[in-house]
This record gives structure tokens, sequence and C-alpha cells, in this order.
């Protein structure tokens, strides 16, 4: 991988920044001030169309009121059942009473056996399932519907992740057990950060759906990045895809920035060219609305289980044909006419060798 290029910025006295980073700009402290110093941190800009984020996110909102509801009627209906057993626990005999002396031992085997699973099935239920609901609208400080309340949706939106499982100190080489590597050496860089700043991962999903077991959303942070790009007090390049991570002491230390979004600047111009020439192309035909249809397409089965992988790729474009056929286009003579789907974001892979 090719050095970025350091932002121009003096470094500030303080520990030795390790390779690729170098000191954040003071543009940042108010975003920063909010950030825990023991975990890493991702910003990056999500550029997939508004419309589609907001799909995407009815999909958890309705999962989560479904499973809402379903612990609301779990809890209703099974309430006085556990009344009754409290009640019989205490001497006071009712039918969820076990009568020892007068049951034989497959019934006593098989009545305990069930008040077993259904004790166990609720106590799973509420203690695995149940804080879904709550943690996606009420989670403090921010939760995801708190977030899209304020921020809505866009067709540009910052993303803020944090390490989950790992942090600072690990990338730092400074964890207990670590190699002692730092920086761009540390094994954590290689296995944690460069698969999260992925170009072609970055385009194929959106940004809610890049919470993984090594990253987690900050949902209050990117409401504050949100509120300083939109104040003019932040420009959103700075946060277009950026590592932040704390090097140094509690109290004398720095944050420290790798701007990974200039190795990527070259390769974004085309792809956006070629995204421009694509609907260019469709409107001069007339059919601008194949364009979104288009875009529907790609960004379903990017976000498919499995990972958009050469041959999903390039059944897409079979996928694709037929629906330029329906609308009576040869989907071949317009990928000739527009240079074919190479440098197409997300469907590289598709294109012929």
């Amino acid at each position: 991988m090719p050095k970025p290029t350091k932002r121009a910025t003096k470094a500030l006295p303080g520990p030795s920044i390790p390779q690729p980073f170098s000191p954040a700009p003071a543009e940042l402290s108010k975003l920063l001030s909010t950030f825990s110093k023991d975990s890493v941190y991702i910003t990056h800009v999500d550029n997939h169309p508004a419309w589609f984020k907001r799909r995407i996110f009815l999909v958890p909102v309705g999962l989560n009121v479904s499973i809402a509801l379903f612990l609301l009627w779990r809890a209703y209906t099974q309430f006085p059942f556990y009344i009754l057993v409290v009640m019989s626990l205490l001497g006071n005999a009712n039918e969820t009473t076990i009568v020892y002396a007068t049951s034989t031992w497959s019934a006593l085997i098989k009545k305990v056996a069930w008040r077993g699973i259904v004790f166990l099935f609720d106590w799973l239920l509420y203690s695995i399932v149940g804080p879904w609901p709550w943690t996606f609208f009420f989670e403090s400080p921010g939760n995801p519907v708190s977030w899209r309340l304020s921020t809505g949706f866009r067709d540009e939106e910052v993303y803020v992740r944090a390490s989950r499982g790992w942090g600072s100190k690990d990338l730092l080489g400074a964890a207990e057990g670590s190699t002692g590597k730092a920086g761009g050496d540390s094994p954590f860089f290689k296995t944690r950060i460069l698969p999260a700043v992925d170009t072609r991962r970055l385009r194929e999903k959106t940004g809610y759906m890049l919470m993984d077991k090594d990253w987690d959303l900050e949902f209050a942070a990117m409401v504050t990045a949100t509120g300083l790009v939109d104040k003019k007090e932040v420009d959103i390049d700075l946060l277009r895809k950026s590592v932040f991570v704390w090097v140094g002491g509690e109290n004398s230390g720095q944050w420290a920035i790798w701007d990974c979004y200039r190795l990527d600047e070259g390769s974004e111009t085309e792809a956006r060219k070629k995204i421009l020439l694509f609907k260019s192309k469709l409107e001069q035909m007339g059919k601008e609305s194949l364009f979104f249809k288009w875009v529907e397409l790609v960004q379903y089965e990017s976000n498919a289980p499995g990972g958009f992988t050469q041959e999903r790729q390039i059944a897409t474009a079979e996928k694709a044909k037929k629906l330029f056929e329906e609308q009576g286009i040869d989907f071949d003579t317009f990928l000739n006419d527009i240079g074919g789907l190479d440098g197409m974001p997300g469907m590289e892979d598709a294109a012929p060798s």
C-alpha cells in the first residue's frame, strides 16, 4: 500500500506518533473531545442515495417494533402465570402447584421439564433479545432513532465507528502481551483497520450495515459530527475517510489521524465520472428511472449475505440485462457506448477480462 500524504499540520510537543498517523487538526477538537481515548475511531462519508438509506433503515425499525410488541404480549400473557408460581412457593396452593404425593414420576418429570423450558425460554428472551429494542430506541447517549430524528436522511452522511473488543493500546502496541509494533506495523492495523476502510466495501454497503464484531456505530458522535458540518465548523472532507487514535498518556497525549481518504482521490474521481456517464446516457434515452432501478439492484445484491463476489456481480449484470431489455434497451450495446463495466463502483469484477 502506498504511503498516505501527510496533512500539513504542525506537530504538537508530545509522544511519538507512529506512521501512517499524524497530529489531528485543531478544527476537529470539538468532535474528538467526545471520543473515548481507549478506542480507535473511523469516520467516513456515505454517498449512497438518501432514498436507499431510508429503505435500509426501515428494516431494523420494523424488526425492533415487532420484537417490542412480542415482548409486551409475552409479558402480558405470562405475568399471571409467574404470579401464581410465586404464590404457590409461598404456600398458597393453586393450579400451578405440583402435588408430589398424588403425582406419578412420569407426570412429575413432564411438569418439571416443561416448566424448566418455559423459564429458560423467557429468561433467554428477555436477557438476550429484550435489550435490542431498548438500545435501538432509547439507549443513551445515542441510538439509531435519535440519530435519524436529529439528522434525517441525506445523500452525504457522516458515519463514526468505534473499535469493539479492542482499542488504542492494541493498535499502539501498548497492550499486555502485544508484539510492541505500533501504527501501520501493528497486526491490528492490518486485520482490523484496513478491511474496515476498504474502498470497495464502503461502496457496497451503507454506513448502517458496517457494524460487525470489530466495529460499532457511535450514534451520538454522528449527530455531533453532522451538526459541526452543518454549522460550517468542520469541513466534511476532514471526515471523508479517516482513522483516529489517542497517542500518549491521559493528560500528556494527543489525537492522531490517518487521512486515508487521500489514497482514494483518484479512484473516487474516476468512479464518479463513470456513474455520471451511466446516468447521463440513460437521461438522453429518456430512461432516467432505469438508472435508479440499476442502483437499487446493485445495492440490494451487494448487501446480501456472503459478500458481493465475482459470481454474484456477474449474476447481477445478467439481472440488469433483463431489466434493460424490458425497457427496450440492448444492455450490451449500452455498455459498449459507455466503455463497459470497468470502473463502475461495485461491479469491477463483472467486467469481462
